[in-house]
């Protein structure tokens, strides 16, 4: 019996902020992922990125991931998030300066084109809390 969620399971379907974590096995698959990754997402961490959509746009791209990992020995998660969910972080890279994820720090992650779901607007690479 398979532990992966169809998009039709997935809970949360009001929620517009995701956080997305991955454990890929083999390098080539995780380069693909990376890249796809960076095009619908903030990178937090080496596998961890923050993504903006509705539950449309966050199947969009689960169905994408499974063209890119081999489920048999990678891992995929996606958090929902809530507008008041806060972030912590410890040590040199993450300072957030006591900031929430707030609607400011979520716009700044990338945009539809209008008229183009599917095609993101290029955003900024450094994001500032």
């Amino acid at each position: 019996m398979s532990k992966t969620h169809t998009p039709s399971q997935l809970p949360h379907s009001h929620a517009q902020r995701w956080l997305l974590a991955h454990d890929i096995c083999e390098p080539k698959r995780l380069q693909r992922v990376w890249r796809y990754l960076s095009q619908e997402g903030v990178r937090m961490q080496h596998s961890v990125y923050l993504l903006k959509g509705d539950r449309q746009a966050i199947e969009r791209v689960i169905e994408q991931l499974r063209n890119l990992i081999d489920e048999r020995s990678d891992d995929v998660r996606i958090y929902p998030l809530t507008e008041n969910t806060r972030l912590w972080g410890l040590g040199t890279q993450f300072n957030d300066d006591g900031n929430q994820l707030c609607d400011a720090f979520m716009d700044k992650l990338r945009e539809p084109v209008q008229g183009s779901p599917d095609l993101p607007v290029t955003a900024h690479k450094k994001l500032s809390f």
